[in-house]
């Protein structure tokens, strides 16, 4: 059952969030407004010292870091979300600290090229380009963990694909949450809970999917990453609400990546919202899965740290 906290959310996100979304068009206008909203709220999020944050380029692609007090054992490359078209790295600097701070590990979340300014393929260009940066770096691959969320979520894994398939060192693990992972939006869910999802509208999907990719096929496994072959590839942790229109994205890339030998740990969230843990300093839910996260991470990474050990 939603804590009391969840129910309210869903509530206020519904009417301030959903019908917004719902009944405007994707224009030029609209999407400027979208990410100044998003940004402002980044803005409120202030590190408690000794927390440090700085920005700095992964492979030309402008990345703000967020270093906890302790001694790193890896990095989190993080993607973050906004259906292709908004979010940035100061969006997500909550997260990030909260990141950090569970996971003892540097938190890079990139700025990735944006729709409908930078189409296909920029944004998984961008990405692959960051972690191949990461590597140059000596970074060693079995200390890094590559998250994402809806659209980042997306990316990330889409991410891991790419490092695959290009015979570069995989990371040690995936996390995703609330995975925009079928833009086709052939998903179940997509109807049966367009209703009871409290954020998104489903009638919004489609049009989302083609600013990203209007040329291009939605079924490839680079656009649509749940249509791929997963073999190879590292643990997944995938977190995700039961009332997500994108519910199915969730469950069907868990049940393909295990048929195809991946470890995958999903976790489904009774009534929360798309990509609840962003609401963590509110929601227990958030706070909880921030934690299994965190548990997730220990599991994964070696005892050596990437800048030493404990």
């Amino acid at each position: 059952m939603a804590s009391l906290r969840g129910h309210l959310l869903n509530t206020v996100i519904r009417y301030a969030g959903k019908r917004r979304l719902a009944g405007v068009e994707f224009t030029p206008a609209m999407i400027a407004a979208t990410r100044v909203r998003m940004e402002r709220l980044g803005d409120r999020t202030e590190l408690l010292p000794p927390m440090t944050r700085h920005v700095d380029e992964l492979g030309g692609v402008p990345t703000e870091w967020t270093r906890s007090n302790r001694l790193s054992r890896g990095v989190v490359l993080y993607c973050h979300g906004g259906g292709y078209v908004a979010g940035s790295p100061r969006v997500y600097r909550g997260l990030a600290a909260r990141l950090a701070a569970l996971t003892d590990c540097d938190v890079a979340v990139i700025d990735y090229r944006l729709a409908p300014e930078h189409v296909y393929p920029a944004a998984p260009d961008d990405a692959i380009a960051a972690y191949r940066d990461l590597l140059s770096r000596g970074v060693d691959a079995s200390s890094i963990v590559i998250a994402g969320d809806s659209a980042g979520g997306n990316l990330a894994l889409v991410t891991l694909l790419r490092a695959r398939d290009q015979a570069l060192p995989l990371p040690r693990a995936g996390v995703l949450l609330s995975p925009w992972t079928d833009l086709t939006g052939s998903g179940t869910s997509m109807q049966t809970n367009a209703r009871l999802d409290p954020m998104l509208p489903a009638q919004r999907i489609d049009e989302a999917a083609r600013m990203y990719a209007p040329d291009a096929d939605l079924a490839s496994p680079d656009v649509s990453p749940l249509f791929a072959n997963f073999a190879g590839l590292p643990p997944l942790s995938i977190h995700v609400g039961t009332t997500e229109i994108l519910l199915d994205d969730s469950q069907r890339l868990a049940e393909r990546a295990r048929a195809h030998g991946v470890r995958v740990e999903l976790k489904t969230w009774h009534r929360m919202p798309h990509v609840f843990p962003m609401f963590a300093d509110f929601l227990p839910e958030g706070r909880q899965a921030l934690d299994e996260i965190g548990e997730f991470v220990d599991a994964v990474l070696p005892a050596q740290f990437a800048n030493g050990t404990r």
